[in-house]
């Protein structure tokens, strides 16, 4: 029995002696492990990058230019793309694309989506100056976003004339 009430008695005297102090230890906040010095308190924060597999995927794209000939006549862009995302079709939102001459830039079009994977956008010729008759002096950089945000690796494909 004696044993027991040392046993208890220690037990109550480590209980009332504990430290509720904080340590001042900083080497958990190291968030560098290659930088020792490095006492950044960036604990707990987390890459809010989405995971690539996540990510929609564009699979293919054509970017061409052509005669309208029904109702009113103009050279008509149509930019087409396949997408694919690996929560589903139906998680694929909408895009963008940027259209540069040359390497300059020239203008930027949305790029709608459907739940069947398809993105599309079209524009007349002459709305940027963007002339059929220099269709592969143009390139389309085309991004799709998912409505999770999570937004595809960049697609890029040369105008062509059809």
């Amino acid at each position: 029995m004696r044993t027991i009430l040392i046993v208890s008695l220690s037990v109550m005297s480590g209980c009332s002696e504990k430290d509720t102090t904080p340590p001042n230890d900083t080497s958990l906040l190291d968030t560098n492990p290659a930088d020792p010095e490095d006492t950044s308190d960036e604990v707990g924060q987390q890459d809010t990058a989405p995971p690539e597999s996540h990510a929609p995927k564009i699979q293919t794209c054509d970017a061409y230019c052509e005669w309208h000939d029904v109702g009113d006549t103009y050279w008509k862009w149509t930019l087409g793309c396949n997408v694919t995302d690996p929560e589903g079709l139906e998680n694929i939102w909408n895009g963008t694309t940027a259209i540069a001459k040359n390497g300059t830039p020239v203008a930027d079009y949305l790029v709608a989506c459907n739940t069947s994977g398809i993105c599309t956008t079209g524009f007349r010729e002459e709305t940027d100056n963007i002339l059929c008759s220099q269709a592969n002096s143009y390139n389309f950089t085309v991004k799709i976003t998912d409505w999770d945000g999570n937004e595809s690796k960049p697609y890029l494909v040369t105008g062509r004339q059809k």
